[in-house]
């Protein structure tokens, strides 16, 4: 009876491994590009956007990384913690914002982050064939490696003075988040607009980090698809020789 628990855990699991890692990477892109700019006026519109920003975005977000962490027991349980300290600010945010309210979404990003990469970057180069999903999940994990590094941004920027300049105060706390996610995104992708600038040498020493990524992901993830096609496709063509050649046994 056990037995056949786990398989049927195990085959819930394998279903909706790869079609999560879509889900999640729209979730994402979706609180990156809509929520966190939206999240800067929605202290000032009063409680209708932050609850509806919350139950369409916010919560499917948190949904789709559950089901990506499902397949490994120590990412979703660092995922769980991630959500604990993320609904905990939700729900002091509503209250009145505060500091706290910010340090606990950003170490909960940091958190979830550290433990999706880790998921997301096996599913993505594990031995296969390359899929729909497996390139969404590359999608995924760029956009992670940049929400991950936004969370290190604001909780330096929360506990070191002088971290940042162009950060907007320590209190208002959705705009703390949106110029973390703003300036590591712009670090990622090496635009550098510089508007936003580390002052400190740990945030400096960071933003460099942040950005050798950003350059070598690109030629990484393109060499190891390319490996992972090449590898199936010759796995494929032997199948098939093996099968013609029984099939011409008398």
């Amino acid at each position: 009876m056990h037995t056949n628990a786990r398989d049927r855990s195990g085959s819930w699991q394998q279903r909706w491994a790869d079609p999560a890692l879509t889900v999640l990477a729209i979730e994402l892109a979706v609180a990156i590009f809509i929520l966190a700019p939206l999240g800067v006026l929605a202290p000032r519109s009063g409680p209708v956007l932050p609850l509806l920003l919350i139950a369409f975005v916010a919560t499917p977000v948190l949904f789709a990384a559950v089901l990506v962490a499902s397949t490994n027991g120590a990412a979703m349980a660092a995922v769980f913690v991630a959500i604990a300290l993320i609904v905990t600010g939700m729900v002091f945010g509503l209250q009145r914002p505060s500091v706290l309210v910010t340090y606990l979404h950003t170490i909960g990003a940091l958190i979830m982050g550290c433990a999706l990469i880790w998921v997301v970057a096996r599913a993505v180069f594990a031995p296969g064939r390359v899929t729909y999903h497996r390139l969404v999940g590359t999608l995924l994990l760029y956009l992670i490696i940049g929400t991950t590094f936004a969370g290190l941004y604001g909780t330096l920027g929360l506990l070191v003075h002088h971290a940042f300049r162009g950060m907007p105060p320590r209190e208002d706390g959705p705009a703390v988040i949106a110029h973390a996610l703003y300036f590591s995104f712009v670090t990622l992708t090496t635009a550098g607009y510089g508007d936003v600038v580390p002052t400190h040498p740990l945030t400096r020493g960071l933003s460099n980090l942040e950005a050798v990524i950003g350059q070598l992901f690109p030629a990484t993830l393109i060499a190891r698809m390319v490996t992972l096609e090449l590898a199936g496709r010759y796995r494929g063509e032997g199948s098939d020789d093996a099968a013609a050649a029984s099939g011409r046994r008398p």
